[in-house]
């Protein structure tokens, strides 16, 4: 009889998902093929191609000797890190948090997928409210965790924001989670006090867990995004997520924090990590408490995004985009050309002129027979100023 074995059935609705990027990823190599990988101006990756700020990889080497004989890194953040983030949580938002409001994670990612695991009861109903377009991990995590997603479409209409009064009651009965995502990727929205205000009551209203995505928060154009622990009634329901990797560049580290005025919410964390993974490398942390500390690579980068932003806007309304300019991320949603679908448009833009971006409707979801990325595209201000000025001078060229 042939070996066969069982895979989770909660894990089985998101195996048989087709990959959003697998049309994105096809046409590149076709267009790689026809004009060579230098060619292509890639708009399209959401990974930050600028280098790590020296200081911190300078931080990196010396304490990779430091820790040589360090043995196991402390499960949920030594010290240090724990100092360095409660630092920056009181410079950046004049939020005060104790050493056991705050745990380290493996960046944001691996903090938003487990949090389902930790809150949802299998198979019971139990819902998680997940912005649509929104990061991936809410939704997988769900699934895995034998819950139901229930998605906030984010429309225009809406001022891209999660419209909560629209939810039915069952609907809010059955949720036990909320992710909220601002600055929000990708359509650039920050959410106001005001907007904040409401998820807090919403939540604390109804028993529901706020967990609150804030990766982008030092990605700004104009005012500094809010924090949810700036708003009042956030402590017993909330928990922030923050990561270096897009603040610092930082993508190949993998580290961040989850932080809750509420330390009974991070218990999860604190011995699923130990029992599991351990905890980030201590010289990784290290690292971490150095880009923690210093604000002005985030000013740098702030600048160099903006003049990106600044260079491509004319080029996508010369061929009849209407972009929506972003108060925040370094993502810009825009409206694609009349008489074109999301991805005939980028067909066309990547297979004719070398220059890649994202399909809307390819990271968004139909819900409620709405799909929100339908008639948009998503460019990531990732190339280099002169890469950028570049796909400017070719969209000249539109026919």
């Amino acid at each position: 009889m042939p070996f066969s074995v069982e895979v989770n059935e909660n894990l089985r609705g998101i195996l048989s998902q087709p990959y959003a990027f697998d049309v994105v990823d096809s046409n590149k190599k076709k267009a790689i093929e026809k004009f060579g990988s230098d060619f292509i101006i890639d708009f399209g990756i959401g990974d930050p191609t600028d280098p790590t700020p020296e200081i911190v990889r300078e931080r990196c080497k010396a304490a990779v000797d430091e820790r040589k004989s360090s043995g196991y890194p402390a499960s949920v953040g030594h010290a240090q890190f724990k100092e360095a983030v409660s630092s920056y949580l009181k410079s950046r938002f004049n939020v005060s948090v104790s050493e056991n409001e705050v745990v380290s994670t493996y960046g944001a990612k691996y903090a938003c997928f487990h949090i389902p695991l930790y809150f949802l009861t299998p198979n019971k109903g139990q819902t998680a409210l997940i912005p649509n377009p929104g990061y991936p991990p809410y939704s997988e995590g769900t699934l895995l965790a034998g819950g139901k997603p229930h998605y906030l479409n984010i429309l225009e209409e809406n001022n891209f924001e999660p419209d909560f009064a629209s939810l039915e009651a069952k609907t809010v009965k059955d949720s036990k989670i909320l992710f909220l995502n601002s600055p929000h990727s990708p359509t650039g929205r920050v959410y106001g006090r005001e907007k904040l205000k409401e998820a807090v009551d919403f939540c604390a209203d109804n028993n529901i867990l706020l967990v609150s995505d804030e990766c982008y928060s030092e990605l700004y154009f104009d005012q500094p995004p809010k924090s949810i622990l700036e708003i009042k009634g956030s402590e017993e329901c909330s928990i922030v997520l923050n990561s270096l990797s897009k603040r610092s560049m930082m993508t190949g580290y993998a580290v961040g924090f989850a932080a809750s005025k509420n330390p009974g919410l991070l218990k999860p964390f604190e011995s699923m990590t130990r029992k599991s993974v351990q905890g980030i490398a201590s010289f990784i942390q290290d690292a971490a408490v150095t880009a923690w500390n210093d604000f002005g690579h985030t000013e740098k980068m702030r600048a160099v995004y903006k003049k990106r932003l600044e260079a491509l806007l004319p080029g996508l309304e010369q061929i009849g985009c209407k972009p929506i300019k972003p108060q925040g991320t370094f993502f810009m949603w825009a409206h694609v050309p009349d008489g074109f679908s999301p991805i005939s448009f980028s067909e066309k833009l990547l297979l004719e002129y070398g220059i890649n971006c994202v399909p809307g409707n390819l990271i968004s979801r139909e819900f409620n027979k709405v799909n929100p990325g339908d008639g948009f595209a998503r460019f990531a201000l990732v190339a280099p100023l002169e890469k950028t000025e570049e796909a400017v001078k070719r969209l000249r060229e539109w026919k």
